[in-house]
């Protein structure tokens, strides 16, 4: 099963053909409107609605089955209780579309919301997501693949790209393995890996 996360900023296309009827769609403030607007039915909205209009705020409360209502002020994102939520299902893997834009720390902090869990942000210049130790065959259709220590990485090996490498480890301030191109095998016994996928 694969829990849906539709965030801001909405830099995705929407492409409701691909969803499985078992799939959980969780709308967040203004992704929950984009959402909505595109003819996704949502199974849960939540947010404190900061970044909606009040005609928006009322379409979404309108057309949403289920709605969870936050202060604006809180010790939490709006996409960290998504996630909160998401990872209550126990799902093979959580997408949140969005996630990524203009606001470095939003960003940022989505970025570490990846170590939770099989979870990837996706939108139609970028995707990110973090491998734990072990062997994976990535496929890309994206120009620039890169690679980051988010902790030591121990004996990292990339087969099939660009730029190849073998059993090589990468530190957290190492930035060697950034630009790569095409798809591959990547392989490592110990840390945790970033990827990020993007099209400039």
């Amino acid at each position: 099963m694969v829990v849906r996360i539709f965030a801001s900023p909405t830099d995705y296309t929407l492409d409701a053909s691909r969803f499985s009827k078992d799939d959980v769609l969780i709308g967040v403030d203004y992704g929950a409107y984009y959402a909505l607007k595109s003819g996704i039915d949502l199974d849960l909205v939540l947010g404190d609605f900061d970044s909606t209009s009040s005609e928006e705020t009322t379409f979404v409360k309108a057309h949403a089955r289920v709605i969870k209502n936050f202060s604006t002020e809180k010790d939490s994102t709006d996409s960290a209780l998504a996630v909160k939520e998401a990872l209550r299902y126990d799902a093979d893997e959580i997408i949140i579309y969005g996630g990524i834009g203009n606001r470095f720390d939003h960003s940022f902090a989505n970025m570490m919301l990846l170590k939770l869990g099989p979870i990837t942000c996706v939108t139609d210049s970028a995707e990110m997501f973090m491998l734990d130790p072990g062997i994976y065959d990535l496929h890309n259709d994206f120009p620039y693949i890169s690679f980051f220590a988010i902790e030591p990485v121990k004996r990292l090996s990339l087969r099939g790209f660009k730029f190849d490498l073998e059993a090589y480890d990468l530190d957290v301030d190492d930035p060697l393995c950034i630009s790569n191109q095409g798809a591959g095998r990547v392989q490592f016994d110990r840390g945790l890996l970033l990827v990020i996928k993007s099209q400039d």
